[in-house]
């Protein structure tokens, strides 16, 4: 897949460049929580590749979720902040997306300096992609770059109709991902393990469809594991685990169980505090009271030896109840072996909640592509169309 991108010789001195970043990160007490290998910190590459050309850069990003009003707690003040640290520079911020007094900021840049836009989510027309709005997003530059993978299954007015408004080009983060993924997609190299966890089973079945025919093994974990098993007929207890994909699960299994790995252990407690006792037991084994919360033991061994041989491994999504440091010992067990693998195989890893664990795990710069996006990576891998890609297509 080609996508439109700027030549490395490319003169900007003066060029108004207007880019989508993805800044949506956990804030906490003012704080942007964004670690050297999260969001922020590796959408600042491309924008100091384009102030080290000469360009004066306006930056959009969104936080959360406000439903197109000005909600203060999604304020993305932090995230200029953040910004301000990476690049070593005081990155300007703008109160409004639009309108005259944004138009005065950016006619006050000089080469090489920055500017945020608040949250354009902000604004309700950014979710109805209103070209209206893309328009006036677009008479602040003379040019558009899209680096935020993270967002490009989003048909909004920052990622898809502001292509139609100007001369508009992929940045350097997601002209990586894309074509990491793409070679995945379309010539992995064998062994290829998939391995999939969280809760959502919606997300998960169409890409284990999608590369069931290339995958030797489907490693199955997390909520998403529990599906599998109550789908097979076991005790699941009090778990929790997406009901409405059962079925699927049950289809999956039918048509290429020998290629499934799912759980031969589980790690159960009565609920998921720290007075509960946690007990490792065979699948069979779970309680009418337990609740499911981690792989175990004799199952993550049989995982991590697939892996040991891999050429191609592609993870999305925790394997136990990881913000519990109690339930998380099956992820970061599967993160150290997919590490392992980095001289040997192609190894992708993505997942919102899946990046801060191997990053804290101090395993972040050891993947082919550790993945901004957690939905649009499952997307492009399911075959999905994307709107912010196909708009940068040559």
């Amino acid at each position: 897949m080609a996508l439109r991108t700027l030549k490395n010789g490319a003169d900007l001195h003066g060029k108004r460049v207007l880019v989508r970043i993805d800044g949506n990160v956990p804030v906490v007490k003012g704080k942007a929580v964004d670690g050297a290998h999260g969001r922020i910190a590796r959408a600042a590459v491309g924008i100091d590749w384009l102030r080290q050309r000469g360009a004066r850069v306006i930056v959009m990003t969104h936080l959360g979720r406000p439903k197109g009003k000005r909600v203060p707690a999604y304020s993305v003040r932090p995230v200029a902040k953040r910004l301000s640290e990476l690049l070593g520079i005081e990155v300007r911020f703008s109160r409004d997306i639009v309108g005259p007094s944004v138009s005065r900021a950016v006619d006050n840049l000089k080469d090489g300096e920055v500017l945020l836009l608040e949250n354009v989510r902000f604004d309700a027309r950014e979710e109805r992609n209103s070209p209206a709005f893309a328009q006036s997003l677009a008479s602040l530059a003379d040019l558009y770059v899209n680096d935020a993978f993270g967002v490009c299954h989003r048909a909004h007015a920052s990622v898809e109709a502001i292509a139609e408004q100007l001369p508009s080009y992929a940045g350097p983060l997601l002209q990586q991902e894309v074509s990491v993924l793409s070679k995945v997609m379309k010539s992995p190299k064998r062994p290829f393990v998939l391995a999939l966890g969280g809760l959502k089973a919606s997300d998960k079945i169409p890409v284990m469809r999608k590369l069931l025919p290339d995958a030797d093994y489907v490693i199955v974990g997390g909520a998403l594991a529990t599906a599998f098993l109550a789908a097979d007929g076991l005790p699941v207890g009090r778990s929790v685990y997406d009901g409405d994909g059962v079925r699927s699960a049950k289809r999956l299994l039918k048509d290429a169980r020998v290629k499934f790995l799912l759980p031969l252990d589980v790690v159960v407690a009565s609920s998921p505090t720290s007075r509960a006792k946690k007990r490792n037991v065979s699948v069979s084994q779970v309680g009418p009271k337990d609740m499911i919360l981690d792989i175990g033991h004799a199952s993550m061994k049989k995982a991590a030896r697939e892996v040991e041989g891999a050429k191609t491994v592609v993870w999305n999504g925790p394997f136990g109840l990881a913000e519990n440091e109690r339930f998380r010992d099956a992820t970061l067990l599967l993160a150290r072996a997919v590490a392992d693998r980095a001289e040997a195989a192609v190894t992708v890893v993505g997942g919102g909640d899946t990046v801060p664990l191997v990053e804290r795990a101090g395993l972040a710069d050891r993947f082919t592509l550790l993945s901004t996006g957690g939905g649009a990576m499952l997307e492009f891998l399911a075959g999905k169309k994307m709107p912010g890609i196909e708009a940068l297509q040559t």
